[in-house]
């Protein structure tokens, strides 16, 4: 406990990408406070030091797009009041959600490369404001580039602070590495809470909040720090121009407490030099409670889901032909599908309106654009793979003919000549040899989209006029690592291990019996263990429908309300009269063997849809079930959920997860005060009870709860009942910024394996990566050389390694992640001739060389690291 002598305020707006205003309009908004905040700056430039204005930019994204704008006089007063301390820049782009995965999160620093590297500026500190948590990837990434300092200032509606609150503490990320961080009060606390700059309420107000410190055993600090936004535009609010003024009638009119503007940089420099004896250090992931609302908008989240794993795609293939010489890659455009992957998973979601006013333009122009940045980045991920693809396969052989756009006056055999060519052309973008079954894709001749290949594009399309519609084929065979394959169709797909009756299929690994009352799996029999894995969770099993509302006239009061004169913003509700039904029908199909896959298609009637299918699916000779739901899903603005459930038959629930990128254990490697009854992954969450274990991939939808149902427990630690993983694919339990309510046909898919004793993370994430990480397949291709070759390969070293282009056209980036607890060597072996490779920062700054031995590069990594480096080839 010590008395507070001095109040330090931190001004600046906070950066919602739409909400207050159309998403367009906020970004232009940031820029125009730039300028204003400079404006300030200079009128205050007399008054007493305390008392100067100061500005922190909280974002890089509206901030460089400012820059790219901005006359050479504005940058240069920019500059001038930045090299005097009095206008600072926060180092992230934006405020984000837990939806990034660990190359998106890379690239939202790159903008420091312009700032830093192009205009010259400092970027030291960083911030984010509103959301609950960030990955702890970003305690490694920021050390990486120098910032020091980060700082939270979390809204706790619907979610929970860390402690010390508010305080400081190292935060150590999964390698180990620490920033400084400061968990504080949320933004509008000074102009709302504490009632600074307004003289009518800061007598009444401001006292309680410096008595709560002062007798706050725990609180170490003689200071009072807060951040202040403006006094009514507290999201995407300009520079408050009284508050210089009542800071400097404060400070000459009182003598006990004194105020001073600070930065977000300058505080923390005051922290570390002053009051390091004091800190503490604190590992694990700060997991974000406000990742629940992303369940609001299930089909676009797992659009952009998939425009994560098509993107990587497309730039691994652009790293292949840059190392055969190509310059061609756009580095702008790749920028630009990363940031609009990025806005989508952005924390914003909409308007402020978007419940109590859900079909307003307001609301449904937000809305509009905010999803436009999920397809956006689709369409551009797969214009850039199929870029990309059709580059590489040119020289690998000869295309066939092309057809012609047929207005029904030509046989569609004559308009649509058959290639006769019986291969398919297989990539594969992961660093090992992979075992696939690919359709053939269907015969088009060339027609529109040029940005989309074949292999993704929706069957039996009209456009073109009419044509032949062969029937699907598939095809097995081997792809070499970061390589490709031709495949010979007529080689088709050995199934000599697949059985299918009635309501049972098998492979050489599986027996899955579905439940014809339920349709839930009622039996996943892994034959090796000879171990039933389908279980019980409230009598519901593996696979199966849970619809859910609240039966009580308040509605979404009855889960969580606002009150902001409450210490964490709302009352979370312990006893909502939950609401939870069943399909109420269930139509089975006798299960069917085509072309490699033994399935059963489930259909149901059940609340919430209009109509709903399951199929549940086994390949030949894959270790891997498959789980695909189609709901129709009927519109329903009062508060709902859907899950799917997974139950398992194991002894215990010990959870691993891939939690924002890294493999984590709930609980044990997060912050007290993370979220625990939902939990966002990445690719993929397993259980184990020491002996076996079961590994769980969401394609589409990423919300989790362990161990069983945990909304409405509000727990701060993880009590998992047993071995349980549910699906919390949709929800509408938000009252402001998620959408009300959704509709019309959501796939929701995932894929499962078993294994034995406990959940090994790099076996995990590399089943997780087969699974999410498609191949691509081509057809009417006649090959004329190599009928395989590859890039590079990696081994079965327990890391994961990823491809970019550099941002400089001589290098290509590898991104390698040790996925273990312990020390690891991962080699990569190249097809081409490397002539050089570097270390290099997260942004690609190369720094030491690194020794090659021949066409072989060894990366020494540390528990859990992620490095980036940097090779050159010989052209």
């Amino acid at each position: 406990m010590s008395k507070i002598k001095t109040i330090y305020i931190c001004n600046h707006a906070h950066t919602d990408i739409g909400f207050t205003d159309y998403q367009e309009l906020a970004l232009r908004q940031h820029g125009e406070f730039v300028g204003q905040a400079l404006d300030l700056i200079e009128k205050t430039d007399g008054y007493p030091v305390e008392a100067q204005y100061r500005w922190t930019v909280e974002t890089t994204g509206p901030f460089l797009k400012y820059l790219r704008q901005a006359g050479k006089g504005e940058i240069e007063r920019f500059r001038h009041w930045h090299e005097q301390g009095r206008i600072d820049i926060a180092g992230m782009q934006y405020n984000l959600t837990p939806l990034l995965n660990i190359e998106q999160m890379h690239r939202s620093l790159y903008p420091l490369r312009a700032i830093r590297d192009e205009f010259g500026f400092k970027v030291e500190a960083a911030m984010q404001d509103d959301v609950n948590g960030v990955s702890w990837l970003f305690a490694d990434l920021l050390h990486d580039l120098g910032i020091t300092f980060y700082t939270a200032a979390i809204n706790p509606i619907r979610g929970a602070r860390p402690k010390p609150f508010p305080g400081a503490f190292r935060w150590e990320g999964p390698s180990s590495k620490k920033v400084l961080a400061w968990n504080g009060y949320h933004y509008l606390f000074g102009r709302s809470q504490a009632g600074l700059g307004n003289w009518d309420l800061v007598d009444r107000l401001l006292p309680r909040w410096i008595e709560e410190l002062e007798n706050d055993p725990t609180y170490p600090f003689d200071f009072l720090y807060c951040e202040s936004t403006h006094p009514v535009r507290v999201d995407n609010g300009p520079p408050d121009a009284r508050m210089p003024d009542f800071v400097k009638r404060w400070n000459e009119t009182r003598s006990n407490v004194q105020m001073a503007f600070i930065t977000v940089t300058d505080f923390g420099r005051l922290l570390d030099s002053r009051y390091d004896h004091v800190i503490g250090t604190q590992r694990g992931d700060w997991t974000d409670h406000w990742a629940d609302g992303v369940g609001s908008s299930a089909f676009e989240v797992g659009v952009n889901r998939a425009a994560h794993e098509i993107v990587g795609i497309g730039e691994a293939l652009e790293s292949w032909r840059r190392s055969q010489g190509a310059t061609d890659w756009n580095a702008r455009l790749a920028d630009q599908t990363y940031e609009s992957m990025t806005l989508f998973d952005e924390h914003t979601w909409g308007a402020y309106s978007s419940v109590e006013a859900p079909h307003s333009l307001f609301s449904q122009a937000q809305w509009n654009r905010k999803a436009g940045f999920a397809y956006t980045a689709a369409m551009e991920g797969h214009n850039a793979v199929a870029k990309a693809a059709n580059a590489l396969a040119a020289p690998l052989g000869t295309k066939g003919p092309e057809g012609i756009f047929n207005l029904g006056n030509l046989d569609p055999k004559e308009a649509f000549k058959a290639s006769g060519i019986r291969e398919v052309l297989v990539f594969n973008t992961l660093p090992w040899e992979r075992k696939v079954i690919v359709e053939e894709p269907e015969p088009r001749g060339g027609a529109a989209p040029v940005g989309m290949l074949d292999t993704f594009f929706n069957r039996r399309s009209t456009w073109g006029g009419p044509r032949p519609y062969p029937e699907i084929r598939r095809v097995a065979g081997t792809i070499p690592p970061m390589g490709y394959a031709f495949l010979n169709l007529n080689d088709g797909v050995p199934a000599s291990d697949l059985k299918a009756a009635g309501d049972t299929i098998e492979n050489a690994h599986y027996r899955v019996r579905i439940d014809r009352r339920t349709g839930a799996i009622a039996e996943l029999f892994d034959k090796a263990q000879n171990h039933d894995f389908a279980g019980k969770y409230q009598g519901w099993g593996p696979g199966e429908y849970i619809y859910e509302t609240v039966a009580s006239p308040d509605d979404r009061l009855a889960i969580a309300d606002i009150s902001f004169d409450k210490p964490e913003f709302f009352t979370g509700h312990k006893d909502t009269p939950w609401k939870r039904e069943t399909a109420s029908k269930v139509m089975l199909e006798d299960a069917v063997i085509y072309e490699g896959r033994a399935s059963i298609t489930v259909r149901i009637e059940a609340p919430g849809v209009s109509a709903a299918t399951v199929v549940y699916a086994l390949d030949t000779d894959t270790k891997s079930v498959i789980v695909d739901w189609s709901i129709d899903k009927l519109e329903h603005p009062e508060a709902e959920a859907v899950f799917i459930a997974f139950p398992f038959n194991l002894q215990r629930a010990d959870f691993l997860i891939d939690l924002n990128g890294i493999p984590a254990v709930p609980n044990t490697d997060q912050l007290d005060g993370a979220a625990k009854d939902w939990y966002p992954v990445g690719r993929w969450a397993s259980v184990s009870d020491g002996e076996r274990n079961v590994t769980v991939v969401p394609l589409d939808a990423p919300l989790l709860h362990l161990g069983g149902i945990t909304t409405g427990k509000w727990n701060r630690t993880l009590q998992p009942e047993g071995p349980t993983i549910m699906s919390w694919a949709l929800n509408n339990h938000w009252l402001v910024n998620f959408k009300s309510a959704q509709s019309g046909r959501i796939p929701l898919r995932y894929r499962l394996t078993t294994g034995t004793g406990p959940t090994d993370a790099a076996t995990a994430a590399r089943f997780a990566a087969e699974v999410t990480v498609p191949p691509v397949a081509m057809r009417d291709i006649a090959p004329t050389g190599k009928r395989s070759d590859s890039y590079f390969s990696t081994g079965n070293a327990p890391v994961l390694v990823t491809t970019k282009p550099g941002e400089d056209t001589r290098w290509v980036a590898l991104r390698l992640q040790n996925l273990t607890h312990e020390k690891q060597t991962q080699t990569v072996a190249f097809t081409g001739d490397p002539a050089a490779a570097r270390s290099a920062d997260p942004i690609e700054h190369p720094s030491t060389a690194l020794k090659l031995e021949g066409k072989t590069l060894s990366v020494a990594l540390a528990p859990l690291e992620i490095r980036t480096v940097l090779v050159r080839f010989a052209h």
